[in-house]
């Protein structure tokens, strides 16, 4: 009898230390960090503007959807080449040294602003003065990895995508 209860009080012991695992305080896969706060994106846009560049564009809502119009919560970073590999920093176009294949020169960040019509209204604030920060890029089979670090004049924005993006001309 003393054996069985051994037993049990085991068992139960084992089973509620497992039970106590502290949950892990990660930001998920697709989402940015401003101030504390994580922001989950899960839509992803590559916009490619010919010559003048490329943009890549995460956002929590689906921007895509005709005649949406809501408040957004989205990163958008302009590049000029994009390049499976790459880890890009920040570098003003003008500046020397500048080179589309290994900097990018603006990103802006919103956080619950208006959009509507496919575009950010007049009266949406986002963070756009830019003062340094890093983008990397990998591109397996159409499957983009994106880990970013923006920093601005007050504040930092930190975030990951990992998924497809969508192909906007």
């Amino acid at each position: 009898m003393k054996k069985l209860a051994f037993c049990l009080l085991a068992a139960i012991v084992l089973f509620t230390a497992c039970g106590k695992v502290d949950p892990i305080s990660e930001a998920p896969a697709n989402s940015f960090s401003l101030d504390g706060q994580d922001v989950v994106t899960p839509y992803g846009y590559l916009m490619e503007w010919g010559a003048e560049g490329s943009s890549i564009t995460f956002a929590d809502k689906d921007l895509l959807v005709e005649g949406f119009s809501g408040d957004v919560s989205a990163v958008g970073i302009n590049l000029d080449t994009i390049i499976s590999g790459q880890t890009y920093t920040y570098k003003n176009s003008d500046s020397t040294g500048y080179d589309k294949k290994k900097n990018f020169e603006s990103a802006t960040v919103y956080r619950n602003q208006p959009f509507a019509r496919g575009e950010f209204t007049d009266a949406a604030k986002g963070l756009d003065s830019l003062t340094g920060g890093s983008v990397t890029i990998r591109i397996v089979e159409g499957f983009y990895s994106v880990v970013y670090d923006l920093k601005y004049t007050n504040t930092t924005v930190k975030g990951e995508f990992n998924d497809v993006l969508f192909l906007v001309k």
